[in-house]
């Protein structure tokens, strides 16, 4: 991820964490934010509970290629934070990202598919 599509305040944070609408799964929670600015922004958080730092790391990591991915689909115009759970420690890729792609199918926030 470019760093001028990131979140980085904690302000930004707390206030999609308070106003923004959230959706679950077993191993992440997604915030969505409507946003003053076109550019979506995204942000990842990931707890001390979820393991270690190199653990927290590989999470996060593996979070940020798989939004990364899906970048170009994602609807404008909205702030994104995602956040680890516990369950999300020891899980692949791969289940990552289809935890990530059903969680924004289900907030609306995913185009189709363009073929090209």
């Amino acid at each position: 991820m470019q760093k001028k599509y990131r979140l980085t305040s904690s302000r930004s944070f707390d206030y999609a964490y308070k106003h923004g609408e959230s959706y679950v799964d077993r191993f992440l929670v997604l915030y969505v934010i409507k946003s003053k600015y076109p550019t979506p922004k995204v942000g990842f958080s990931v707890g001390k509970k979820v393991g270690c730092s190199v653990v927290r790391n590989r999470t996060k990591r593996r979070l940020k290629e798989a939004f990364r991915r899906e970048f170009a689909r994602v609807e404008k115009g909205y702030n994104y934070v995602v956040v680890a759970r516990t369950a999300s420690a020891d899980r692949t890729y791969d289940e990552l990202r289809r935890s990530l792609l059903t969680l924004l199918e289900g907030a609306g926030k995913l185009k189709a598919e363009t073929v090209g």
